[in-house]
């Protein structure tokens, strides 16, 4: 049987991180605000998907054998970031209205605009600090999510191709 033994080598270590920087100093930037989304895809996920899971995780309970954790946050952060999920999701609808995205397809239009009906529910939520209605608002923004699927969603892809949206 071979033993193989590595040698730590100080050159090789500095030439993998000096090429690791480069690689991350090389990588895209995430979508800001004033940039918009190059695809469909991007637009879902991770942009849509991470603002609803900012209502998903803040609302509701968790019960298990050893207790119940409430999930309503609890600090002005947790509220703060309520709200910015819901600018994030009002904003994002906005962006699936447009023409490359709706093809002009009404009910796409319409399950758009019902994103900003959830988002303005959960941002009052926050102002008010309601977990109850936090935990509908939420819930109503997953019943946007399943009716779209639903519509559009087919073999793991939106009826509209990466090619239509560009």
């Amino acid at each position: 049987m071979l033993l193989s033994v590595r040698v730590f080598s100080p050159v090789r270590y500095c030439m993998a991180v000096c090429a690791s920087m480069l690689l991350i100093g090389c990588a895209p930037n995430s979508t800001s605000e004033t940039e918009e989304p190059s695809t469909l895809a991007h637009v879902m996920d991770p942009l849509l998907n991470d603002a609803s899971e900012v209502f998903w995780d803040s609302a509701g309970f968790i019960d298990t054998y050893e207790g119940t954790t409430d999930l309503t946050p609890t600090t002005e952060e947790g509220w703060q970031s309520i709200i910015e999920a819901a600018d994030e999701i009002t904003r994002l609808s906005a962006v699936l209205q447009e023409e490359r995205y709706s093809l002009n397809r009404p009910a796409w239009n319409e399950l758009s605009q019902m994103l900003v009906v959830a988002s303005d529910r959960a941002r009052q939520s926050a102002h008010d600090r309601d977990g109850a209605e936090l935990f509908e608002a939420g819930a109503q923004l997953y019943q946007v999510c399943v009716a779209c699927h639903q519509s559009f969603w087919s073999n793991n892809r939106f009826s509209i191709t990466e090619s239509e949206a560009q």
